[in-house]
């Protein structure tokens, strides 16, 4: 969900009074008092929404007030603690609960819940600049299924997985380049993929190493006819959203969010 002017809140929260699921669940994800955005979410799950119920089944997490505070979390010398799964606190039989609802609500196209699978099976979480590494641990997780969720998360509107994507399908085509992503996830490397979401990309700022990757693409010519104009060109872009010493695998995004 992205963020809306006031005036488009409002629109939609008319649609949400009328009984629209997808209003309703844009309500309850905006809305900051839980009550009334949990009331919200259960007026869209009753409506069938099932990105309202990923959503409020992932927030039954008792950890997301300490993931979500960013200075108790760097404080915390326990990395293990910072992944998004397992999740300590719940039982097993509700794990495979939460899990389900959010697998289900990502098979059916909601990119918010895709990006939290794809988070988690490539045992990878990210907070400003800082990764850290965590091991796929429940069996309703796949490391395969990486470019599944990933993709649906990249359609949805991710600027983070469209750039991940274009590094991933990118892979051993550039020598020295771009290092291969790991093999367990499942990505093979695919020129046409790699330069169709390079491009994709390279449009949102939020993605600014896609830049350098697409002007990559265009000087060797993969996936792509060779063009030196156009190499130089998104090169240039990258120098211009990009501030110094900006590095490709180190992402600092003030502004932008892997959730929205």
């Amino acid at each position: 969900m992205k963020p809306m002017p006031p005036e488009r809140t409002e629109k939609q929260r008319a649609l949400a009074e009328k009984g629209d699921p997808q209003a309703q669940y844009f309500m309850g994800v905006v809305t900051e008092e839980k009550e009334e955005s949990n009331r919200w979410l259960q007026k869209a799950i009753a409506n069938g929404s099932k990105g309202a119920a990923a959503y409020y089944a992932y927030r039954r997490d008792p950890r997301l007030e300490y993931f979500n505070n960013s200075a108790r979390w760097h404080e915390d010398p326990d990395k293990n603690r910072r992944c998004w799964w397992p999740r300590s606190g719940l039982g097993e039989a509700d794990q495979t609960e939460i899990l389900g609802t959010i697998i289900a609500a990502a098979e059916a196209g909601e990119p918010q819940p895709a990006t939290w699978l794809w988070q988690m099976v490539t045992g990878g979480t990210r907070l400003g600049s800082t990764l850290v590494n965590c091991k796929v641990t429940h069996p309703l997780l796949n490391s395969s299924d990486a470019p599944k969720w990933a993709e649906i998360a990249a359609r949805g509107g991710n600027p983070w997985a469209q750039e991940e994507l274009c590094w991933a399908y990118t892979g051993a085509t550039m020598p020295q380049r771009v290092r291969a992503p790991e093999a367990e996830w499942g990505f093979q490397a695919n020129p046409a993929k790699a330069f169709q979401w390079c491009s994709i990309a390279a449009q949102n700022n939020c993605a600014r190493g896609a830049n350098l990757h697409l002007a990559k693409l265009y000087e060797m010519g993969i996936g792509v006819e060779k063009s030196p104009a156009l190499a130089s060109y998104w090169r240039q872009r990258w120098n211009v959203v990009s501030p110094p010493n900006y590095g490709i695998t180190s992402v600092n995004r003030p502004v932008c969010s892997a959730e929205q």
